[in-house]
């Protein structure tokens, strides 16, 4: 794994490669955020052959821990 600001439209294209290979559904990417194209091509990849790519940042899974703890 790789740690940089963002995630773009390269990542997620080795990431939907991976899927295909893999024959994989759904897949949950994580990020520490993510560039407009890297949505775009997560969006335009759902649309092409039904197989989802969730983005989630570091916050998203940090908040969702912490309100379970507050809970």
């Amino acid at each position: 794994m790789k740690q940089k600001d963002k995630a773009g439209r390269p990542d997620i294209d080795s990431f939907q490669a991976v899927m295909m290979r893999e024959e994989c559904e759904k897949g949950f990417f994580v990020s520490f955020d993510y560039t407009s194209d890297a949505l775009t091509e997560a969006d335009a990849f759902f649309r092409r052959t039904g197989k989802v790519i969730v983005p989630l940042t570091v916050k998203d899974i940090l908040e969702e821990q912490l309100a379970r703890k507050l809970a």
